[in-house]
């Protein structure tokens, strides 16, 4: 009867030892596997920037419509919503060999960035799919993508609603303006962006009204852009929506009861400043006149006064002079004749 329970507690002291070890070298693999990911990243990021942190690094032989320059700014990558991605997390299909480091040289950089901004962002992806932009750049290959209003290495990190308004005009500017600049001319001197531009950050800008991903066309009547306008207007109706945006200078191109209102109040206020200053400067004059008592019409009666002032003043010193020269010793008697006396 002792052999067979000392059989068996020894095979649990084997299965307990053999399930140490095994936890053991679990924990081993782990530990393993983290490191080398850390080790990986870092060489990810280093090896990648051996060439592509110097400033004066370029492609000698860009294919159209490729950048020249392949410098990444390690600061500003550093500082990015990105920065502690690996290189490959994005440029997927590259390895760290010279000189050609992409697996597949034919493929254009667009597909690359629009693939990789896909596996992390699919809901702001799918928004893009039904824009203009993604029509033109399926099209051919000219639309803008992710990388062409987001940047690509100094993204910054945005909450959506709690925009700044120096972020709003810069999106506007950069992002916007580089291919609507004429847009953003007109749009920068109407209301939204001159709020934006004394910082209220409320004020609309080009993505709370077109959309940031979907790009919509707004056309007045419709019922998109009346819920467009409802975001900041809630009682906004298809009336509101023929509200006229991007307008010219001296709003040449707006509807004809909008400039006339522009023509009547320009008018209006050049009229006002030339009748007040004309009336400012008689009222002045007049009031001179009345304070100085002097002869004389508008301001020569100012500068006749002020001649008046001086040339009494001369009078005056040259009367003094002449009395302080005419006394004579009589003048002093009573104090020599006291001097006598004593």
């Amino acid at each position: 009867m002792v052999e067979p329970c000392a059989t068996t507690s020894g095979a649990l002291t084997r299965r307990r030892a053999s399930g140490v070890k095994l936890l053991g070298v679990l924990v081993l693999s782990v530990v393993l596997l983290l490191a080398m990911a850390n080790s990986a990243f870092a060489l990810d990021k280093e090896g990648c920037l051996i060439c592509h942190g110097d400033p004066n690094f370029t492609n000698p032989n860009p294919r159209p419509g490729y950048p020249t320059s392949l410098y990444v700014d390690p600061v500003a990558f550093a500082k990015s919503v990105h920065g502690n991605n690996a290189c490959t997390s994005c440029h997927k299909g590259f390895g760290l060999s010279i000189p050609q480091h992409q697996v597949d040289p034919k493929k254009d950089y667009k597909e690359v960035a629009i693939e990789s901004c896909e596996g992390c962002h699919q809901k702001e992806f799918m928004a893009y799919q039904t824009s203009a932009h993604a029509k033109q750049f399926y099209g051919d290959k000219a639309g803008p993508i992710c990388i062409s209003c987001h940047g690509s290495h100094g993204i910054k990190r945005v909450r959506l609603g709690s925009e700044t308004a120096e972020f709003k005009m810069a999106m506007a500017r950069d992002s916007c303006g580089r291919c609507h600049q004429d847009k953003f001319e007109k749009a920068k001197h109407e209301f939204h962006f001159k709020a934006l531009s004394l910082g209220y950050a409320r004020a609309a800008t080009c993505f709370d009204c077109h959309g940031a991903h979907q790009n919509l066309s707004l056309k007045a009547g419709t019922d998109e852009t009346v819920q467009q306008c409802r975001q900041c207007h809630p009682g906004a109706n298809k009336g509101f929506t023929f509200f006229q945006m991007h307008l010219d200078a001296n709003f040449q191109n707006a509807w004809w009861g909008v400039r006339a209102v522009y023509l009547f109040f320009s008018s209006l206020l050049l009229v006002v400043l030339v009748v007040g200053i004309a009336y400012t400067t008689i009222h002045f004059q007049k009031e001179m006149r009345t304070i100085l008592g002097v002869g004389g019409r508008g301001m020569g009666r100012l500068f006749g006064f002020i001649r008046a002032l001086e040339e009494e003043s001369v009078r005056d010193k040259i009367s003094d002079d002449v009395n302080g020269q005419s006394k004579g010793p009589e003048d002093k008697g009573p104090e020599t004749g006291d001097k006598g006396g004593a």
